[in-house]
């Protein structure tokens, strides 16, 4: 009698947007569907898969399992049946990455919240206490400034290609780390933020200090804010992975999790092109002096705002 009760209570909480999303499937074939309705169908779908995973773990073998197998079923494929080849990737950047963004903007801000604060500490601790560079600004780093060397120049003396791979692979290497930490409940996606920000905090502040300020923020104008936002969409990503682990609301953690991953893939697949493309930009661009400062800070200004305009743009659903 109990489990009747709880799957009569379950389905009576959801049986509204049930049928509602059974309606938008009946119609896609026989009208074409707006926007709005659209979204709103890829919305009630993954909300219903959602329901399926918790009635299979909390009533198996029941009506109501039976039931969201089928509708469920048919919802995936209104929705991914038209969209294959290019169709598909078209749609993931047009559509899906910026969708998955706009859900996601309150772990964004977090991720720059914490990189703001390491900046700021990183930055202020030099600036109070010169002797914390011994421990945030790297050795290298120090020596060069303490010989007047523009140590940002020392990437055009590297064979061409080699410098720019290995920027590459080591910032794929952190943003990846920044996904997977949130597995560890998004503490390790924290600490990346803050240590990474306050040793580029310190790295200015002494830079500065050392009177080269000028040609560090040259350097870096060109290809820092974008580096800086793939870094902070690769935390997005793992704090949906922390959120899915400690807030799992009523869905079971194992369904949430992976729903989580598969969102926060999407946003990986802004974060390795563009991270590709910094590198080519820090590796070719940012040293020297064949561009002017404003030159590279223009392009590192505009590029970032074009891709977080565009990730901006992403509707959010409504609950």
């Amino acid at each position: 009698m109990a489990r009747a009760r709880n799957v009569a209570t379950f389905v009576q909480s959801r049986r509204q947007r049930w049928d509602r999303l059974a309606a938008l499937v009946a119609r896609v074939g026989r009208e074409p569907l707006p926007l709005g309705e659209v979204e709103e169908l890829d919305r009630l779908y993954r909300r219903t898969a959602s329901d399926l995973s918790w009635a299979r773990a909390a009533f198996p073998d029941s009506d109501a399992e039976g039931y969201l197998a089928q509708l469920t079923a048919r919802a995936f494929a209104v929705l991914h049946r038209r969209r294959r080849g290019w169709a598909a990737l078209v749609g993931l950047y047009r559509d899906d990455i910026p969708a998955t963004f706009a859900r996601a903007r309150r772990p964004f801000l977090l991720a720059v919240a914490l990189l703001g604060a390491g900046i700021a500490g990183g930055a202020l601790a030099v600036a109070v206490e010169p002797g914390a560079a011994e421990l945030l600004v790297p050795v290298a780093i120090r020596d060069a400034v303490a010989h007047r060397h523009v140590w940002t120049d020392d990437l055009l003396s590297v064979a061409p290609g080699v410098g720019g791979s290995a920027i590459i692979r080591n910032n794929v290497t952190v943003a990846s780390l920044a996904f997977a930490g949130g597995l560890a409940f998004g503490l390790v996606t924290a600490a990346l933020l803050l240590s990474n920000g306050l040793v580029l905090g310190a790295v200015a502040a002494f830079a500065w200090q050392g009177g080269q300020g000028h040609s560090f923020s040259a350097f870096v104008s060109a290809h820092g804010p974008a580096e800086l936002l793939a870094l902070l969409v690769a935390a997005q990503a793992g704090f949906l992975l922390a959120g899915a682990l400690l807030l799992p609301g009523e869905a079971p953690r194992p369904a949430l999790l992976a729903v989580r991953g598969r969102e926060g893939s999407r946003l990986l697949a802004v974060v390795v092109p563009l991270l590709v493309l910094v590198g080519v930009i820090e590796a070719s661009v940012s040293p020297g002096a064949a561009f002017p400062p404003w030159a590279k800070a223009a392009l590192g200004t505009a590029l970032a705002a074009a891709v977080l305009s565009w990730l901006w743009r992403g509707r959010p659903e409504r609950a």
